[in-house]
C-alpha cells in the first residue's frame, strides 16, 4: 500500500495525500490491536526505540527546484521533533505520542564512504535524461528509483523531485502537476518502490502551508500509519478496519479535512468521539498538524519488528554502523525540564530528546546540584532562588557534539504565602505574581478576564477572573495549568484547612451541516481538575475532576447549537450560573504546598475560574478589605466580626444569596468605638452570601460561605 499528499489547484485549499492512488493496487496492510494503550505523559526518559537511516535523492534542474543541504538538515529537525514529542518546540502536543522513533540522516554510502546522506541527480543526465523536470509518476516512479536508489536493506530512500505529476483521473496525459505534494509506499509492499517522494515546493522550507510537515506526514505511511479517514466510517473492528488503529476517531470526510472544524461526521464508534484532525496522517496545514498517537505508535512499532517488512532491515543495530547513522552519526542537542519554576532544595527533572543516540551527557546547571551530571534525565537541587542557565553537551559513538544552551531557564522563589491565601485576578498582572502558566504546546492557555459588564467575576461581584477559552481551543486534549505561589501550611498542626474556588462553565450539545458532512449530535466537554503539590511541582496529587455536564453551572448543562456554531453559542456567565466548592487539605497541615488547576481542552466552551481561597476553617471568610470607618471586618463559625475607630450613629448589616436577593437584615444603633460580634442566622441554606456593611454613606462586602 501506499500514502500520497495532493495540493489542490486553488491555493486557498490545502493539500491531500496521494497515497490512497497506489494503495488500491496492493495487498492489505497489518492490524494491531491497542485496545488499552498505555497512559500518555508529558515527558520521558526513553531513549530513540528504532533508528532509521535516511539518505535524500534531490532530483533537480540546476535552478530554484533544487534543495540545498541547509534545508535537508532543518527537515531532519523537524522530523525529530514531531516523532520525539520534544516539549517546549513545535512538535510536542500533550494530546501527542512519543514515538520513540528516529530518522538518522546516513554519514556512509552504499561502499562504506563519507557522505552527506544528500546526493543529487540532474533530471536530463544520465541516469535518468528526463525530457521536463517534471516529474510523472505514473511513468516514471519505479525507473527513477531503480536508477539512483541506495540498499533498499539499508537505507529508507527519500525522494525530492522539482514537482510531481500525474496522468489525472480522466487524462492519459501526465498533465495534473503539482497536485500532489508527497507519496509514499507502506512496509509490506516490499520493492524497489518502498520510500517516499516530495516535490521540491512542499519540502522543509517551501510552501507556506505544506512544507515542514510534508515528509514527516509521507513517513508516518513508511511507517504503516494510514490516513484516519480511511475506510470512512466503518463499523468493523477498529484494529483490522479503517485505518486499523483504534484511537484516531473515524470521519466520514474521504477526500481529508483541510481545515480544523468541529465535527462528528461519524457516530457508530464507541465512545462517540469528535473528529479529530489534527493528526499528521491528515491533511491540514502544517501549523495545525500536532500530534501521533499512541495507537499509531503500537501499529509503527508492529511494522518494524514485523520480519515480513521493508522495515525490519532497517532498524538492526549493524545497520546503523554500516550507514553510519544512529550512535554514529549526526547528533543534535535537545533538553525540558519537567517544570521550570520551583522553590530552593526541591527536585527538578530533566530530560534528554537528543538526536544520535548520544552516550555521553556534559550538564552545566549554572549552581544547580545535579544527582547525576551525566545521565541523560538527572535529577537536580537548586539551593538559592534567582534564575538559572542550563547548558547540555552531547556526544556519540562517532565523536561528533553539539551543545544546547537555555539561558536563565530555571526561576527558583523562596516567597511562601502564609494563610490566608486568596486570589481574585483582580490585579493588573496575569498571572499574579509568584504564580505562572505552564503552556507547553505554546497554544492557548489561561488568561485575564475582566469586564465592567458581562462577564463579570464570580457571581457577578467583581469585574475579572481567571478562563480558558475552549470554545476557540480546537487542539483536542491539550493541557494547561496555572499552578500558584508556595503556600504555607507549617503552623497549622490542629485546625481543618479549606480549599475553596468558584468557577463557571457551559459544554456545548452542536448537530448540523460542516463542509458538507452531517455533524452527529455530541457534547463537546472540557475538563477541569485541581491538584496539590509538597515538593513544589515535582509530583502532584489529584483532589477534584470534573468534565463535561458534571462541570457545568448552566440551567441546561450544555448550551445547544444546531445547524452551525455561532458567537452566540459562547457561554457567558450570569451572576447565578456560578458555582463554588470547598476540599478540606487536613492531611497537607505541616507543609508547604502548591495548588494547580488544570484546563483539558474538548472545543466545548469557555471555563471562568475566581475567588481562590485557602484558609483555616476558623477563618476562611476572612475580609477582603476595610473602609476608613472599620478597622477591621471578617466571618469566622457563623459570626460577623468587626472593629470601629470611632463612634457611628448607625449600622446596616445585610446578606445577599447568589441571585441577589437579600435574605437577612440587621440594624444596629449608637456603635461606639471597639469591637462587635454579630451572630449570623442559623436559618440560611448551605451556599455562598454576600454580607453587606453600610454606614456613613460606605459600604464593605464580605463573601461568605455558609455551612449549617
Amino acid at each position: 500500500m501506499t500514502g500520497v499528499l495532493l495540493i489542490g489547484v486553488l491555493w486557498a485549499q490545502i493539500s491531500w495525500c496521494g497515497t490512497d492512488r497506489y494503495s488500491r493496487k496492493v495487498v492489505p496492510d497489518q492490524g494491531l490491536s491497542i485496545e488499552n494503550p498505555p497512559r500518555l505523559g508529558l515527558f520521558g526518559c526513553t531513549p530513540s526505540r528504532y533508528v532509521i537511516p535516511v539518505v535524500f535523492h534531490v532530483i533537480h534542474s540546476g535552478s530554484s527546484d533544487s534543495i540545498d543541504y541547509n534545508r535537508i538538515w532543518n527537515q531532519m529537525l523537524r522530523l525529530h521533533e514531531d516523532f520525539r514529542r520534544i516539549p517546549e518546540t513545535p512538535g510536542f502536543s500533550s494530546a501527542g505520542a512519543d514515538m520513540e522513533i528516529e530518522f538518522s540522516l546516513a554519514t556512509k554510502d552504499p561502499n562504506g564512504n563519507p557522505t552527506t546522506g544528500v546526493v543529487y541527480w540532474r533530471y536530463d543526465q544520465p541516469p535518468l535524461n528526463w525530457s521536463s523536470p517534471d516529474f510523472c509518476a505514473d511513468d516514471e516512479d519505479y525507473s527513477m528509483k531503480l536508477a539512483t536508489g541506495w540498499d533498499r536493506n539499508r537505507y529508507l530512500n527519500v525522494w525530492v523531485v522539482p514537482r510531481i505529476c500525474f496522468r489525472g483521473w480522466t487524462s492519459s496525459d501526465c498533465d495534473a502537476c503539482d497536485l500532489v505534494a508527497g507519496y509514499a509506499f507502506y512496509p509490506f509492499f516490499v520493492n524497489i518502490e518502498y520510500g517516499s517522494v516530495v516535490g521540491a515546493s512542499y519540502f522543509w522550507g517551501g510552501h507556506p502551508l505544506r512544507g515542514a510537515r510534508t515528509l514527516v506526514h509521507e513517513l508516518g505511511h513508511n511507517l504503516n500509519l494510514p490516513h484516519p479517514f480511511e475506510g470512512g466510517c466503518d463499523q468493523g473492528p477498529c484494529t483490522t478496519h479503517g485505518d486499523g488503529v483504534c484511537d484516531t476517531p473515524p470521519t466520514a470526510v474521504v477526500d481529508g479535512n483541510f481545515q480544523v472544524a468541529r465535527q462528528n461526521t461519524c457516530n457508530q464508534d464507541s465512545p462517540d468521539l469528535p473528529d479529530n484532525m489534527r493528526n499528521y496522517m491528515d491533511y491540514v496545514s502544517d501549523r495545525n498538524m500536532t500530534h501521533f498517537t499512541l495507537g499509531q505508535r503500537e501499529r509503527a512499532w508492529s511494522a518494524i519488528q514485523a520480519t515480513s517488512s521493508a522495515l525490519f532491515p532497517l532498524a538492526q543495530s549493524s545497520v546503523l554502523w554500516q550507514t553510519g547513522t544512529g550512535p554514529y552519526g549526526h547528533v543534535k542537542a535537545y533538553f525540558a525540564a519537567s517544570h521550570r519554576v520551583g522553590c530552593p532544595g526541591e527536585p527538578i527533572r530533566f530530560f534528554s530528546y537528543s538526536m544520535g543516540m548520544p552516550h555521553i551527557y556534559r550538564w552545566d546547571f549554572g549552581g544547580g546540584v545535579p544527582d547525576d551530571p551525566s545521565s541523560p534525565c538527572p535529577t537536580v537541587v537548586f539551593p538559592s532562588p534567582g534564575l538559572y542557565d542550563v547548558r547540555l553537551i552531547v556526544e556519540n559513538l562517532s565523536g561528533r557534539r553539539d551543545t544546547l544552551l537555555k539561558a536563565g531557564y530555571i526561576q527558583i522563589q523562596d516567597t511562601v504565602y502564609p494563610l490566608p491565601y486568596a486570589e481574585s485576578f483582580e490585579g493588573n498582572v496575569f498571572p499574579p505574581q509568584h504564580s505562572y502558566i505552564r503552556n507547553l504546546d505554546a497554544g492557548r492557555t489561561w488568561e485575564r478576564s475582566r469586564s465592567l459588564s458581562t462577564p463579570r467575576g464570580a457571581y457577578a461581584a467583581s469585574p475579572t477572573s481567571m478562563r480558558l477559552t475552549f470554545f476557540t481551543y480546537s487542539s483536542y486534549n491539550e493541557v494547561d495549568d496555572w499552578i500558584s505561589p508556595a503556600i504555607d501550611l507549617r503552623p497549622y498542626a490542629n485546625p481543618s484547612i479549606q480549599l475553596r474556588f468558584s468557577w463557571a462553565y457551559a459544554c456545548l450539545n452542536f448537530e448540523g451541516q460542516v463542509n458538507g458532512y452531517t455533524s452527529y449530535e455530541l457534547d463537546y466537554t472540557d475538563t477541569l481538575r485541581v491538584y496539590v503539590s509538597t515538593d513544589c511541582g515535582h509530583t502532584w496529587d489529584l483532589l477534584w475532576e470534573r468534565g463535561g455536564r458534571d462541570l457545568s453551572t448552566h440551567p441546561d448543562g450544555c448550551i445547544t447549537a444546531r445547524g452551525s456554531v455561532s458567537g452566540t453559542s459562547y457561554f457567558i456567565p450570569s451572576a447565578s450560573q456560578w458555582k463554588t466548592d470547598s476540599l478540606l487539605l487536613n492531611p497537607y497541615r505541616g507543609e508547604v504546598i502548591r495548588l494547580r488547576f488544570q484546563g483539558i481542552s474538548g472545543w466545548g466552551n469557555t471555563l471562568y475560574i475566581d475567588d481562590i481561597v485557602l484558609d483555616t476553617l476558623s477563618g476562611i471568610s476572612a475580609s477582603m478589605g476595610a473602609f476608613p470607618s472599620i478597622n477591621r471586618a471578617y466571618i469566622s463559625e457563623a459570626k460577623l466580626y468587626f472593629s470601629t475607630q470611632a463612634a457611628l450613629p448607625h449600622m446596616a448589616i445585610r446578606a445577599y444569596d447568589i441571585q441577589g436577593r437579600e435574605v437577612w437584615r440587621e440594624s444596629l444603633n449608637d456603635i461606639a468605638r471597639g469591637e462587635y460580634r454579630v451572630p449570623l442566622p442559623s436559618f440560611l441554606s448551605q451556599g455562598l452570601y454576600l454580607v453587606r456593611l453600610e454606614a456613613e454613606g460606605e459600604v464593605h462586602s464580605i463573601r461568605y460561605w455558609h455551612a449549617p
